[in-house]
């Protein structure tokens, strides 16, 4: 059955809608700011979100291989010179932590009455309609990776990032943070064959213990009293330290619970009246916690559930999460679009009818993927607390 022919307004919107997407998914760093999403905002302040070429993987070497040989050591100025069977051994240095992209398509529907509204009238329809797909995509790429689904409502799961991953999904999301967490941490996954990017934490296999996240125990499940609040506090702090003892940009940046420890959070630093920086003096009102130079910020989409009980997965504990923000990055496949310097979301059809509805649709495809270029040891998690979510 032949097509609707494509009318001049058709065109003229068609690359409205192309300029739209150029513009919003071109700068996303500047976009996500304004949005007000939240684990994006914190790639985007980080400088973590990153063009990238069109690829089947994103692939970051792991450099935690020491040679076999140990180095000579001897007095300057001996003549006769100091023997040594010298080695020429060499460590792997080609281990990499690998990450598949994911391709994500959809429709991008604009009402048909818009092809009869003078051009300067339907710019300003288009821009909404695009600045709130934009927005759409953000929300739903962040869900992603709190919760390895794609909405509020849904269970959270363990997604690995590479397609050769046990817990890989192909039809979920890049990565999940129960995921980066959980997989290879506590017995299940099992730590000595289940990998993650590719890469397993057995000592003894082909994998490393470093490629491994910490763990750590809550001292009190529900901490209320003065004393309780003082050893949450103590607890933060030790898994801080001990996650922080890489040095370098392996060490936590940023710290993401749920709304119930963050009450707990708020209540312990009041308790200690000798803190009295600006910053903290009013936790009350602040959207981020600072302690020991990470930045705690809460979600609402992150609740207890017996799978942030890593050890055994059996007691519903609340998320209590270390990341590492110089390790964390979003990579983005730009191109397309107008021009090669277009956004990353690329519309690849033009805008067409439905055949039997009244709006028309562009299809749209962009692809990504979530990876870790500067390690996995420096992200934590403190599992035991079972507070209200």
């Amino acid at each position: 059955m032949a097509g609707l022919p494509t009318t001049e307004a058709a065109r003229t919107l068609n690359t409205m809608v192309t300029s739209a997407l150029d513009e919003y998914s071109g700068d996303p760093a500047n976009f996500v700011n304004d949005g007000g999403f939240l684990i994006m905002a914190m790639l985007a302040n980080n400088g973590r979100i990153f063009k990238v070429n069109d690829a089947e993987r994103v692939e970051h070497p792991v450099r935690h291989g020491a040679d076999a040989e140990t180095q000579t050591r001897y007095v300057g100025d001996t003549f006769a010179g100091a023997s040594n069977n010298f080695g020429h051994a060499q460590a792997e240095t080609l281990t990499k932590a690998l990450f598949t992209m994911k391709n994500v398509t959809g429709n991008l529907n604009i009402p048909q009455s818009l092809l009869d509204r003078p051009s300067r009238l339907a710019m300003s329809d288009v821009q909404y309609i695009v600045k709130r797909y934009m927005e759409n995509i953000f929300e739903e790429e962040e869900m992603y990776l709190l919760r390895g689904g794609p909405l509020a409502t849904s269970d959270e799961d363990h997604i690995g990032p590479y397609s050769g991953d046990a817990h890989y999904s192909a039809t979920l999301g890049s990565m999940s943070l129960l995921g980066l967490m959980a997989i290879g941490a506590g017995t299940t996954p099992n730590p000595d064959t289940e990998k993650f990017g590719n890469i397993d934490c057995d000592a003894t296999g082909d994998g490393d213990v470093r490629w491994k996240p910490q763990l750590f125990q809550a001292t009190n499940a529900a901490p209320a009293t003065s004393a309780e609040l003082a050893v949450f506090l103590n607890d933060w702090e030790r898994a801080i330290r001990k996650t922080s003892k890489f040095g370098g940009i392996e060490k936590p940046t940023h710290g993401l619970i749920t709304e119930g420890l963050n009450d707990v959070f708020v209540k312990a630093l009041r308790d200690k009246t000798n803190i009295n920086d600006s910053v903290v003096k009013d936790m009350g009102g602040n959207d981020v916690i600072p302690f020991r130079n990470v930045n705690f910020m809460w979600s609402q989409y992150l609740e207890k559930d017996t799978l942030w009980d890593i050890t055994a997965e059996t007691t519903a504990e609340c998320p209590a999460l270390l990341l590492n923000l110089n390790s964390l990055r979003l990579n983005l496949a730009h191109g397309g679009g107008v021009n090669e310097e277009g956004g990353f979301v690329k519309q690849i059809s033009e805008l067409a009818p439905h055949p039997k509805e009244t709006n028309w649709f562009s299809r749209t495809q962009y692809k990504y993927c979530y990876s870790l270029d500067n390690g996995r040891r420096s992200f934590a998690q403190i599992e035991g607390w079972t507070v209200a979510n």
